[in-house]
């Protein structure tokens, strides 16, 4: 009969269970924020100045913006020495749109129709070529209206503007990339290993169960102590498996089912070592460093294989 054990360790400890989903999903949830803003303090700072107001200032504008490693920040109309916001290193590159910018642009008029400052070292030559970029994709249904104006086929910019986007080939790379599932992962490791770390309060918020009169009376009984053991382990290993489905929700990782195998495996471990720990070793300091100690291996060890 299991009843006993499901009541002991479930039952009687489920808060001790919330509290310590509770503080991996916050450890989970602070790993996240840090990486965020990471994330975010990488990002390119381009500063521009739009006095042209129009549709196609605002589609260059959003253009570059929408470009995963530029933060796009916009300049008062009043600013007159553009490039002092490189000089005094507010930004990497400051960008200026005249007025007349869209019937420039739609007259294919661009030479000198924009003004561009920015860093002469290697972030400069990348966030120009990324604006060139931009500014290179909004000239292409121009370019192409021109040609077919030319040989007498007469349309309008927005049928050009539909027909590119519609036979525009998608790259096959990134679509290979969103949809494969991967066996490793470095950063779920990484950060599943932390988590896996801190799991170790688990000596503390079970000590409870460590009471060694009725555990010697309970252990009379046949098999009673693989089950208590089994079940310990299951319920945390599950409680680890849920907090590593999170994790690759959270940051957005397809893997394949073998990583949670060895996942799985390596968190049975984990919790056999310390299931071991808790039940077999009598001084609670003694305990603790132990178990802070097989953690942080196991840790490591988890990030190897998983890598």
């Amino acid at each position: 009969m299991i009843q006993p054990f499901i009541f002991i360790i479930i039952l009687k400890q489920w808060k001790q269970l919330v509290v310590f989903l509770t503080i991996l999903m916050s450890t989970l949830l602070l790993i996240w924020f840090a990486y965020a803003s990471l994330n975010q303090s990488f990002k390119i700072p381009v500063a521009v100045q739009d006095q042209d107001k129009s549709q196609a200032s605002h589609q260059l504008i959003q253009s570059i913006d929408q470009n995963e490693f530029v933060k796009v920040e916009k300049l008062e109309q009043e600013a007159i020495y553009l490039d002092e916001t490189v000089s005094k290193k507010e930004a990497v590159a400051t960008i200026h749109i005249p007025k007349g910018y869209s019937g420039k642009l739609k007259n294919n008029q661009l030479k000198l129709a924009l003004t561009l400052y920015a860093r002469d070292d290697f972030i400069g030559d990348i966030t120009f070529e990324m604006i060139s970029r931009s500014l290179y994709e909004q000239q292409i249904p121009y370019i192409v209206k021109k040609h077919l104006d030319e040989d007498g086929q007469k349309t309008s910019i927005e049928k050009v503007t539909h027909a590119l986007s519609q036979h525009t080939p998608k790259s096959a790379i990134a679509h290979h990339v969103v949809r494969s599932n991967s066996d490793t992962s470095i950063s779920i490791s990484v950060v599943f290993g932390i988590i896996l770390f801190v799991s170790s309060v688990q000596i503390l918020l079970q000590q409870r169960l460590k009471q060694n009169g009725p555990l010697t009376r309970l252990f009379i009984f046949q098999h009673s102590q693989l089950k208590l053991f089994t079940i310990y382990i299951l319920i945390h290993t599950l409680i680890l498996m849920i907090v590593l489905g999170i994790t690759t929700i959270v940051f957005q990782q397809q893997l394949s089912v073998m990583f949670f195998v060895k996942s799985f495996v390596m968190i049975m471990m984990y919790e056999l070592g310390v299931a071991w720990l808790l039940f077999k070793m009598n001084t609670l300091s003694h305990r603790l460093f132990m178990t802070l100690v097989f953690s942080l291996l196991m840790a490591l060890l988890y990030i190897i294989i998983q890598v």
